[in-house]
């Protein structure tokens, strides 16, 4: 048995106590008390088994789920009759022990209006708990039915998230081993080895991630181990600076949420140019909100109109994350180049 079935049961039981409790009250005066506190228990329990036993698996059979509300009244009404029928007559014929029982004389059944004369009253009582039972197994299922459609909406979306964050690595892979085959070409081999090593213990930081949020401290050391392979082809060429307020460093970003961006910045700003260049990372909160930001001192937007995948990946990821909560804006750097600023709900 379900909790959830455990819970109905003992609201029923206690519907059909206070029902009991109802009728014996309703009668004082005309009985003694004790007689009429085990009469109406009586005749609260014979209500108890008999929409238990026989209304509960007949509503099952009879009124699935998806059950028009015309079909639900009719086959309602027939079952509460025809079940009152049933508990008005065992009511009646057990009411005669009690009466010889409890009141010490012997009442003699007074033909059929003594054990059938309530079934109008029990019927409508029957029908008052067979709409209250259709409709919360309607609502049961309902519920269920949105429980199933949410799940399957999370499946969906944990499956975007998944496609979306590991398209970023084959992206980043083959621009890496790119980068590597140049090195082996031009004879550096020894730049090419230390390169090769920094990819693989950045991949194996990246795959170690089961979540889809890390802290802004682990994301930035993916950008550093990034940079590390980066670094072994153009040495002092890159230069990066990273100013992180103190109360940022905690906050939960996307795995690889700041990589793509660096990486755009590598492609489009630093490795055009002979003089190389430089980025900067900055972070802080204001307001309930992380703000980040990563900038290059390269050509401009001209050069660089955001239409890649990391910069793609990255607004898909955000919104699906967060919604309406996330800004991103791509605009002029402060250091001349593209800037791009980030802005999401602060959660540790």
């Amino acid at each position: 048995m379900t909790s959830r079935d455990r819970l109905f049961w003992r609201l029923q039981l206690a519907g059909w106590l206070a029902y009991a409790a109802t009728k014996a009250i309703s009668r004082v005066g005309r009985f003694p008390l004790p007689y009429m506190i085990a009469s109406k228990t009586l005749l609260a329990l014979l209500g108890l088994l008999f929409t238990s036993s026989i209304m509960r698996p007949l509503y099952r059979k009879l009124l699935p789920a998806n059950a028009p509300i015309v079909r639900a009244i009719a086959v309602s009404a027939v079952v509460s009759y025809a079940v009152a029928v049933l508990w008005t007559a065992s009511d009646a014929a057990l009411d005669l022990y009690l009466q010889r029982a409890l009141l010490g004389r012997q009442f003699s059944a007074g033909g059929f209006w003594y054990y059938f004369g309530g079934t109008l009253y029990n019927a409508f009582t029957l029908f008052a708990w067979s709409v209250l039972y259709v409709g919360i197994k309607h609502q049961q299922a309902l519920q269920a039915e949105r429980e199933r459609a949410l799940r399957a909406e999370a499946a969906a979306n944990r499956a975007r998230l998944d496609a979306l964050r590991w398209q970023l690595n084959p992206h980043f892979l083959f621009n890496a081993l790119n980068g590597i085959s140049t090195l082996v070409v031009e004879g550096r081999s020894a730049q090419a080895g230390t390169m090769l090593s920094r990819l693989g213990a950045l991949l194996r930081s990246t795959l170690e991630q089961s979540s889809d949020e890390i802290t802004l401290a682990a994301e930035l050391e993916i950008v550093r181990q990034y940079l590390d392979i980066e670094q072994a082809r153009f040495g002092e060429r890159l230069a990066l600076e990273v100013a992180v307020e103190p109360d940022a460093w905690n906050g939960r970003v996307p795995v690889m949420l700041l990589q793509p961006l660096v990486e755009n910045a590598v492609k489009h700003a630093i490795a055009p140019r002979a003089s190389g260049g430089r980025i900067r990372i900055t972070a802080n909160r204001v307001d309930g909100k992380l703000e980040l930001s990563v900038e290059d001192d390269g050509p401009g937007l001209a050069h660089n109109n955001g239409d890649g995948i990391g910069l793609a990946n990255v607004c898909e990821r955000l919104r699906h994350l967060y919604g309406d909560e996330q800004h991103l804006e791509l605009s002029q750097s402060t250091l001349g180049g593209v800037g791009v600023r980030i802005r999401l709900p602060y959660r540790e």
